[in-house]
């Protein structure tokens, strides 16, 4: 009785050239299209599990949510008037809304639309420390934005204030905003 790798090798043959395979005695699945099938499958599961949304609590209000897109649709559909789109949802939930989105290319996996006065001063002044803008932002735009303010946290981001403060302070604004 032979054993597979005795008839792997049976299958190989010698050329001046070095080992060749002869594809004619390598026996193929019975069914190609079902590995093809399979092979596909596992694509297509892998690359769901990388770019699935986040999980977002049910009870947080915003646009309609669909299976794996989350609430993208939104967005594209108002994306010429974006701005006043937020704006109405805004106005419509009175508290903070958002959704889930796929985590692929620059989309982050979820959006938050923070609407109360409380909470933006408390991300943005009291607690800015712990709001990062993360690899994902910095890696996306960090080509086109450079290392100044928009695309760094921390330390960087802190220097890059100081200097951009200077420039709108209020006898600087007064002076050139004279009518």
């Amino acid at each position: 009785m032979s054993s597979p790798a005795s008839s792997l090798f049976s299958s190989l043959s010698f050329s001046s050239k070095g080992w060749l395979v002869s594809l004619a005695s390598v026996p193929l699945p019975p069914e190609p299209w079902l590995l093809l099938t399979a092979l596909i499958i596992m694509f297509l599961i892998r690359f769901y599990h990388k770019t699935k949304p986040l999980r977002v609590p049910p009870s947080l209000p915003g646009p309609q949510r669909y299976p794996y897109i989350g609430y993208l649709w939104h967005p594209i559909k108002y994306w010429h008037v974006w701005p006043t789109e937020t704006t109405r949802l805004a106005k419509l939930y009175k508290q903070t809304w958002g959704g889930p989105l796929p985590n692929y290319g620059g989309l982050p996996g979820c959006y938050f639309y923070i609407h109360d006065e409380d909470n933006i001063r408390h991300i943005l002044q009291s607690n800015f420390g712990n709001y990062g803008k993360g690899d994902v932002w910095i890696k996306n735009l960090g080509e086109m934005l450079g290392v100044g303010i928009f695309a760094v946290d921390g330390a960087r981001w802190k220097m890059h204030r100081k200097l951009m403060s200077n420039m709108f302070s209020r006898n600087l604004l007064r002076h050139t905003a004279v009518v």
